[in-house]
C-alpha cells in the first residue's frame, strides 16, 4: 500500500530522530528470515533495550543525507536493529540467530564509526559489561586469598618446628 506524503515526512523525522539520538545500528538482510523468526527477533530486541524497524532506501536516504551506506552496499531487502543505549545488549541477541545462521548482518554504525560485517560479530562475540566485572572480581578474590595463604604458611611452618622442638 503506498504512502501518503504525509505518512513519509512522518517516517522521515522518526528516522531522523533516530539516526541523532540512538548510539548506533546494526543493518541485516530480510531474504532468509520469515515473519515468525522476525517477531521473535522483534520481541527479544524490544526487551533488551532495541528497536528493530524496516523502511525504504529512498526515505533514509533523505532522513540522514550521510548515510554511510551506498546503494550497492545495500541491493537486498534490509532492517535496522537500533541500538537504544551504549551497553549494546540488543545486539547480543543475534548471538542465537548467528548460531542457526538465520541472519546476515550486512553491517553497522557506532559511535560515528561505519562497521562491517565481521565487525558486528565481533561485538555480538564480546563478553558483556556485567560477565566481564564478574570475572574481574572472581580474579581479584582468587589473588586475595592465595596472597592470604602465603602470608599464613611461614608462620604455620614457624608454629610446627617450634611444637616438634618443644616435644
Amino acid at each position: 500500500m503506498k504512502k501518503t506524503k504525509k505518512e513519509k515526512s512522518k517516517i522521515i523525522e522518526s528516522l531522523k530522530t533516530k539516526f541523532e539520538e540512538n548510539p548506533g545500528y546494526v543493518i541485516f538482510s530480510l531474504l532468509n528470515l520469515d515473519g515468525e523468526t522476525l517477531q521473535t527477533l522483534r520481541l527479544q530486541v524490544k526487551e533488551k533495550r532495541g528497536l528493530i524497524e524496516v523502511a525504504k532506501k529512498t526515505l533514509i536516504y533523505k532522513s540522514n543525507p550521510e548515510f554511510p551506506f551506498s546503494e550497492e552496499e545495500l541491493k537486498e531487502p534490509f532492517g535496522f536493529l537500533w541500538l537504544l543505549d551504549e551497553n549494546l545488549s540488543a545486539l547480543k541477541t543475534l548471538k542465537d540467530y548467528k548460531k542457526e545462521e538465520k541472519i546476515k548482518v550486512l553491517g553497522g554504525y557506532f559511535r560515528g564509526k561505519k562497521l562491517s560485517s565481521r565487525d558486528i560479530w565481533e561485538l555480538v562475540d564480546l563478553p558483556s559489561r556485567e560477565e566481564l566485572i564478574s570475572k574481574l572480581i572472581f580474579s581479584l578474590s582468587l589473588t586475595f586469598r592465595r596472597l592470604t595463604y602465603d602470608l599464613k604458611m611461614p608462620f604455620s611452618k614457624l608454629l610446627l618446628i617450634l611444637s616438634a622442638i618443644k616435644k
